[in-house]
């Protein structure tokens, strides 16, 4: 009899220990990437969001930093994308110059390919999972891609 006195004892206080826990936890790691830019009078809206790092070891250990927009589907004309590239990233914040040769930017259009010819690329905020920040550029065809912004998660 004592034996099953302290089998119930012990089970009722593992319920009492383990109620206070988070039934369905939420991740906190997760973020929900985006990229919204104004393209004349259009919003620019990404489906998904993508970074990536290159790390030429090659020559050097640089590390170049990808963030790949596609358009939403939804909205506009499928297969666009907005590609921004920081080509010596270092994992800190800061503005980078396409005319300094520290960014390129590309705007995909029905399939036509739009270099970048003047703009930015500013990293404004790291945390320990995501790259937060904001873009403008124009093209040599005559498009201005301006208010961009995005937050993306860390891709090392």
């Amino acid at each position: 009899m004592k034996k099953v006195v302290f089998s119930i004892v012990v089970a009722l206080g593992g319920c009492l220990a383990f109620s206070g826990c988070i039934k369905h936890p939420v991740n906190q790691l997760t973020i929900n990437p985006t990229m919204t830019a104004t393209i004349g009078t259009t919003t620019f809206t990404a489906l998904s969001v993508v970074p990536s790092v290159t790390t030429n070891q090659v020559n050097d250990s640089t590390t170049q930093l990808t963030i790949t927009g596609n358009l939403d589907l939804l909205q506009n004309t499928p297969g666009d994308q907005i590609i921004l590239t920081i080509t010596k990233y270092k994992n800190l914040t800061g503005t980078f110059s396409l005319v300094q040769g520290q960014c390129t930017e590309t705007y995909i259009h029905n399939g036509i390919t739009s270099l970048g010819t003047s703009g930015i690329v500013s990293v404004t905020n790291i945390t320990a999972n995501s790259i937060i920040g904001y873009f403008s550029f124009a093209t040599a065809d005559g498009y201005t891609i301006s208010n961009g912004n995005f937050n993306v998660g860390k891709p090392f």
